[in-house]
């Protein structure tokens, strides 16, 4: 007797069984059909897989920061492909683009950058793709990264991080729809549609930080979510933890925070976590929520490293999150540079949004966290 969990959902024990064959006389021309229809199948997933199968993308030779019109990418590889423009070799959906220049074309409305990982900055892990610096030594926080704006005199130069993408598929369609590509976006590694997301973002023109999850105190009682990192899991497991979450989608330029006032307090704990990322060729960004966090001394020279100065909306109401934006505008007038860091609430979209529409009248740029990490340098 079948129990609840076997049994056809909306079937009682006692009625008739249902024929689950088909009668003797249709069983040859459905398996014939069902050999045809796999035979045609492979045909075509080896067609799709040949070389010199079907070209989906077209980069500038050269410098990647080059311009070129996206309508020029309507037809790579015919007619009317102009010169200085090259076919990336033919990539199954899912794979690599070959190593090389990381393609990024611009029109009238801004920045577009490729979706395609770099073939020589993926490594294979247990959990999936990895980031690696390239045999050329070419980083991914190089190779990914948004070519910064030319700024003349002393105009200040703000980054802004918007976290929280990538798991509630409606509010970050709706995030990448309203917020201009100068804007870094962070993902939560956790989405089942990473991928595709990731890809709209980068089009979009936007740079990548993928959030990693960090213990925060009262952890787990608080809990980031799946592979956080602790301090009481020792640096093997946190390790291998890092590798599922860094596995999770390509196309990063570095690590940023999740939580983890707990971890970033502890230096012993970060100091493996941040060589990692380091040998990886990312850069990492403590998200300024925590003032004991001890990220700044963990990195010494480890990893390429930032610290926002801002968190914008600790507060989500409007003028808070103004206000905020404000100490920005102040930091970077002084420094020369600034980050703030903020999540996908709907009140910090709009106020982001006026503060980019107005930010040339203040006397400021917007711009990708790395400029700010090669400002911070000078």
């Amino acid at each position: 007797m079948a129990d609840e969990l076997t049994r056809p959902l909306g079937l009682d024990s006692d009625r008739k069984r249902v024929r689950l064959l088909p009668p003797r006389h249709w069983r040859l021309p459905i398996a014939t059909g069902l050999v045809a229809l796999l035979v045609t199948s492979a045909g075509l997933a080896f067609w799709l897989s040949r070389p010199g199968g079907t070209t989906i993308a077209a980069v500038a030779t050269g410098d990647r920061t080059g311009s070129i019109p996206l309508a020029a990418r309507a037809k790579p590889g015919g007619d009317n492909q102009p010169s200085g423009l090259t076919e990336i070799a033919s990539v199954p959906a899912g794979g690599l683009a070959p190593a090389g220049p990381a393609p990024v074309v611009t029109d009238g409305d801004g920045v577009r950058l490729a979706a395609i990982p770099r073939g020589d900055l993926v490594e294979k892990g247990k959990y999936g793709p990895l980031p690696r610096i390239g045999d050329d030594g070419t980083r991914p926080l190089d190779a990914y990264a948004r070519p910064a704006p030319s700024a003349s005199g002393n105009v200040g130069r703000i980054a802004i991080v918007v976290g929280g993408l990538g798991v509630a598929e409606s509010s970050t369609a709706e995030t990448l729809d309203r917020l201009p590509g100068a804007v870094t976006l962070a993902f939560a590694p956790y989405g089942q549609n990473l991928k595709a997301a990731l890809a709209r973002a980068r089009e979009d023109g936007h740079e990548i930080l993928l959030q990693v999850p960090l213990e925060p105190y009262n952890f787990p009682a608080i809990n980031p979510g799946p592979h956080t990192l602790s301090t009481r899991a020792g640096a093997s497991q946190n390790l291998d933890d890092l590798r599922w979450l860094l596995s999770r989608i390509t196309n990063y330029v570095g690590v940023v925070n999740y939580m983890g006032a707990r971890f970033t307090s502890d230096t012993d704990a970060m100091g493996p976590v941040l060589a990692e990322l380091g040998k990886r060729g990312l850069l990492y960004l403590d998200d300024g929520s925590s003032p004991q966090s001890k990220a700044p001394d963990a990195a010494a020279d480890r990893i390429p490293f930032l610290q926002a100065d801002v968190v914008l909306d600790a507060d989500t109401a409007p003028e808070a999150i103004d206000q905020r934006l404000d100490d920005l505008v102040r930091i970077a007038r002084q420094r020369g540079f600034a980050i703030g860091t903020g999540s996908a609430f709907p009140s910090t979209i709009e106020r982001i949004n006026a503060f980019a529409a107005a930010s040339e009248k203040r006397g400021i740029i917007l711009v990708p966290v790395t400029a700010v990490l090669s400002a911070s340098r000078t």
